[in-house]
Formats: structure tokens, C-alpha cells, sequence
């Protein structure tokens, strides 16, 4: 049996939304669907030993019901495999164990605490410091972008171990989903250790790209090496994009750290989903 596509469910926006982005993936892929939500119970929600059954009750409700709302949302899409899970740990605890045996993680950009909605979240972070399988990232706003089936997808590169694994994933979603592929260098003379110039740049661009297309000789490619804040630039060609694939952590990243800074920039900010390869070492 393929190994599933796992979907973190906690019934915000952004939530309903990657549960419609992670069936229509699961469709594609023939895989199975796993709808999971985690219980979490917040420490301040139990303070007294008498009212601990009654808290977990309420709480299994509330993921009972995202979880029966998730499921009905697939049902309207696609008839495969889906599979429902309450878990007691923590969302990220819970996901990050099922990462383990999943080929995707695919998480809302926003819950529903309310510093999560401000930042990219908690349990967004921490996913990309100890998952196992690439994360997707979806905004609720995805849902609200004219539909861009035919529009390329979009990966960053710069020559670093993660955005090779970044650049792999694409070159896979863009050949599955019969689409071209962007590739974006950036270089800025502002700057000497991310770059020495466009030269070196076209050059870093063909080395990190040669890999790839002969694996996937169908996959046209748009190669855009050009100066500027990579976030930025990014951004900006995502809005031709249907899909951004970045690497966790670029050049100069310290190990173990959870995000780089160019990943948080676009996942802040993104109306499009952001794929992240996962890179930990």
C-alpha cells in the first residue's frame, strides 16, 4: 500500500482549505488520505484532577467534529482511501510521529490560536525542525486565487543540500501535474557570501538543474537567474505560480535550525501553497 498523505485537521480556514489541497493530491497519487487531528489538551484547561475526563471529553468532541467536517469536505471531492485520527499528543508530537511513515504532511498556514494567525505558527516551525517527509503549507486565502491548473510551479534554488531535495520535489510535482517549472537564482553583489555575481549564479543555476532533466525530459523549464532579495523575488513569480517548493534551510543555514529565513519570508506572505523539503541535518 502507498504510504499515505497525512493532513493536519483542526477546523480553522486554512485548515478546511489543506484538506481540499491534500485530497486533490492524494487523487493524483493514488495514495491513501489520513485526516488527523490532535487533541492537545492545554494545561490550563485541566486544573483540577476531577475535571480532567470532563476536559478531554470536550476536547474529543470539538476533534470529532473538525474530523467529521474534513471527512465530509473529501467526500465531495474524490472517492479513495481516507482514514480519520484523533491523537492525544501535541499537533506537532502527533504529526511529526506520522511523518515517519507518510510522503507528505500537509498543514493550514494559519490555526486557530491567535498568535498562529499573526505568525506562520507553532506548529508550522516545529514540523519542518522534525519532520521526516516534506510539509506543505496551504492559506486559506489559496482558496480565493483564480484556479491555475495550467500555471508552472516554482522552485528556489541555490545550491545548498535542501534545495537540491527542494528542486527533486518540484521537478516530481511539475511532471505529475503535466505543468512547467520555474527555477529562481538570486545574487546581489550586497552580499558576497550568497553570491559572486550572475556568472557564478547561471553557473550554480545549470549545476543544481542537471541532475534532474534528463530524469524528466518532459519538464519544460523557465531558468530565471536574476538580482534581488530572494524572498522577494520569489513572491513576485509566485504569482504566476500554482505551487512554491523550497528547501527548509539555504545556504549558511545552521543545522537543526527549524526555518531559514527565506522559507519564513515566502510562508509568511504566500496566496499560493508552499511545499518545503524537509532537511534536518
Amino acid at each position: 500500500m502507498r504510504r499515505p498523505i497525512v493532513v493536519g485537521v483542526d477546523g480553522s480556514p486554512a485548515s478546511l482549505a489543506a484538506i481540499r489541497w491534500a485530497a486533490a493530491t492524494a487523487a493524483r497519487r493514488e495514495a491513501p488520505l489520513h485526516l488527523v487531528h490532535a487533541i492537545a489538551v492545554p494545561v490550563h484547561a485541566v486544573p483540577l484532577i476531577g475535571s480532567l475526563l470532563f476536559d478531554i471529553s470536550t476536547y474529543r468532541k470539538i476533534g470529532e467534529s473538525a474530523l467529521g467536517h474534513g471527512r465530509s469536505i473529501v467526500g465531495e471531492l474524490d472517492d479513495f482511501h481516507v482514514e480519520t485520527f484523533l491523537d492525544l499528543p501535541s499537533p506537532v508530537a502527533a504529526l511529526a510521529a506520522r511523518s515517519a511513515t507518510a510522503q507528505l504532511l500537509v498543514i493550514g498556514a494559519r490555526g486557530l490560536d491567535a498568535l498562529e494567525r499573526v505568525l506562520f505558527g507553532s506548529v508550522g516551525v516545529g514540523l519542518m525542525k522534525h519532520a521526516d517527509c516534506p510539509v506543505a503549507v496551504i492559506p486559506a486565502v489559496a482558496e480565493t486565487v483564480p484556479h491555475t491548473s495550467y500555471a508552472p510551479v516554482l522552485v528556489g534554488v541555490d545550491g545548498s543540500r535542501c534545495s537540491t531535495r527542494a528542486v527533486g520535489i518540484a521537478f516530481d510535482e511539475a511532471a505529475s501535474r503535466k505543468v512547467g517549472l520555474v527555477a529562481v537564482t538570486t545574487w546581489s553583489d550586497r552580499n558576497v557570501a550568497s553570491s559572486t555575481g550572475p556568472e557564478r549564479a547561471e553557473v550554480l543555476l545549470a549545476e543544481s538543474l542537471a541532475g534532474f532533466t534528463d530524469k524528466y525530459p518532459d519538464v519544460c523549464i523557465d531558468r530565471v537567474v536574476i538580482e534581488g532579495r530572494p524572498a522577494q523575488r520569489l513572491l513576485v513569480a509566485s504569482r504566476r505560480a500554482q505551487l512554491v517548493v523550497l528547501g527548509s534551510r539555504g545556504r549558511g543555514g545552521v543545522a537543526g535550525a527549524a526555518l531559514g529565513s527565506v522559507s519564513q519570508a515566502v510562508l509568511q506572505t504566500s496566496r499560493i501553497p508552499v511545499l518545503i523539503a524537509a532537511c534536518r541535518e
